[in-house]
């Protein structure tokens, strides 16, 4: 998942400015491209020419739109008139990212630092870096804050496909979809789950046989009744159909209570989709979210987008004070990408008694492996919109630890950051989201460029 990042370069429009500054900022500018190239984006240039006047900055602005650029670099070299640069906002209204070099002789920063004050004055979402083009620091730098303002521009065009309603009375999972709409720019669409049960009885026997030997050749073990993992199988290849009928960028489905006693639940379809591969092969992780999780599926499109790796859905389940270690499970499934290996993954029985089984389900058993993590959980206090953020460590434990609370779920034991006082005081939902590394200045930026006030726990 390539970031599309524009590149504009500019500096005063006076046309009795040295002409070797003029070349200079020429110079900056390839050099600018040569290293955001570097850093892996997609770099969107108009022209090698720097854009002066409005008319040049105008030009480039519209082709920065036509192709689609999600977040803007503007280079600047040495004084320049800021008015253009509000220009660009106002033709774009992307998140810009203000960028000029340092060291003996330059002093781009004169023009940078009256840009990103007119930007401010103008209400854009902008940054000012400052540092050399080959600064391991700087460059850090820039790719965080493109990474985070860009998983919130991407947002903008796609549709999250709901099926059923509000889940088991959770507040914290529903959203206003208008308000969705104009914050995030994401339409909630609606499908219903009696669709997917009638859309998997019409699946072959042929296909559901080919996806069971591929999970046989590829997991540890399945232990799982037959019917039950056939069952699920239906399930995921007809979510697909209705993913790929309705351009779905992610979805989110009620699944309990009704689902266990009607057919079977989600647990394989949730585990797959979230997945980067399946029995067809390697494929991009599409975002699953559970029980109707509106607010779920956005943070974990925002992790996804900032990452471009699989993100995992779980619950609280346990947290020991006394050693800050804090279990998370879904109710019986998550992305089997964070277990350490696929042949650690065994598919076993659920055994959740809360619920009436009409033939069970198969869940993915294992322990995450150890790593660095972020988690991160959208929500709303007083009708502001908020996110969680905490960083932790996942740790091995034995099999009589992971057997203490439901043992046939996946978990996570993850030695949380934060103090524990500090975690239990922000505590707003049962549901989080998880990746592998430390993203909280890529959240942060996030959070910026979408007006959500980030609460970092630490």
């Amino acid at each position: 998942m390539k970031i599309k990042v524009g590149l504009i370069s500019t500096m005063s429009l006076y046309k009795k400015f040295p002409q070797e500054a003029v070349v200079k900022c020429q110079e900056d500018h390839n050099k600018a491209l040569a290293s955001l190239e570097k850093m892996g984006f997609d770099v969107i240039v108009e022209s090698m020419e720097l854009a002066r006047t409005s008319e040049e900055m105008l030009a480039q602005a519209k082709y920065m739109q036509q192709e689609d650029a999600e977040a803007l670099v503007l280079y600047v070299g040495t004084w320049t008139y800021s008015n253009i640069g509000v220009q660009l906002y106002e033709s774009t209204k992307l998140p810009i990212l203000i960028w000029t070099d340092s060291g003996p002789g330059n002093i781009g920063i004169v023009g940078a630092s009256i840009t990103r004050g007119a930007l401010e004055e103008v209400g854009a979402k902008n940054t000012l870096i400052h540092g050399p083009f080959d600064d391991n620091v700087t460059l850090l730098k820039i790719k965080r804050w493109l990474c985070g303002a860009a998983a919130i521009s991407k947002l903008k065009g796609t549709t999250i496909g709901v099926g059923g309603a509000r889940c088991m009375g959770m507040y914290t999972a529903h959203v206003d979809p208008s308000e969705i709409k104009s914050k995030f720019g994401i339409d909630i669409d609606g499908w219903e789950q009696s669709l997917v049960l009638d859309m998997a009885k019409d699946i072959s026997d042929e296909e559901v046989e080919l996806f069971y030997t591929w999970m046989k050749q590829t997991f540890g073990n399945i232990e799982a009744t037959k019917d039950a993992v056939f069952a699920q199988i239906r399930l995921y290849l007809a979510l697909k159909e209705i993913i790929a009928e309705n351009n779905y960028d992610a979805v989110s489905f009620k699944c309990l209570p009704e689902m266990p006693e009607l057919y079977t639940s989600f647990c394989l379809a949730h585990a797959m989709l979230n997945d980067t591969e399946d029995a067809y092969g390697k494929k991009e992780p599409f975002i699953c979210a559970c029980e109707s999780d509106l607010n779920a599926a956005i943070t974990m499109m925002i992790l996804k987008n900032i990452t471009g790796e699989s993100v995992l859905f779980a619950d609280y389940l346990v947290v020991e004070e006394e050693t800050g270690i804090v279990t998370l499970s879904n109710c019986g499934s998550q992305s089997t990408e964070f277990a350490a290996s696929k042949k650690d993954v065994e598919w076993v029985h659920e055994g959740l008694l809360e619920f009436e089984w009409k033939i069970g389900c198969a869940c993915p058993r294992y322990v995450a492996r150890p790593g660095k993590v972020t988690m991160a959980r959208l929500g709303r206090i007083n009708g502001e919109y908020i996110m969680s953020i905490m960083t932790g460590a996942t740790v091995n434990v034995s099999e009589e630890k992971m057997s203490e609370v439901n043992p046939q779920h996946p978990k996570l034991f993850i030695k949380i950051d934060a103090d524990i006082d500090a975690f239990i005081k922000e505590l707003r939902c049962n549901h989080s989201h998880i990746v592998f590394g430390d993203y909280t200045e890529e959240l942060l930026t996030a959070c910026y460029v979408a007006g959500i006030r980030p609460i970092y726990v630490r």
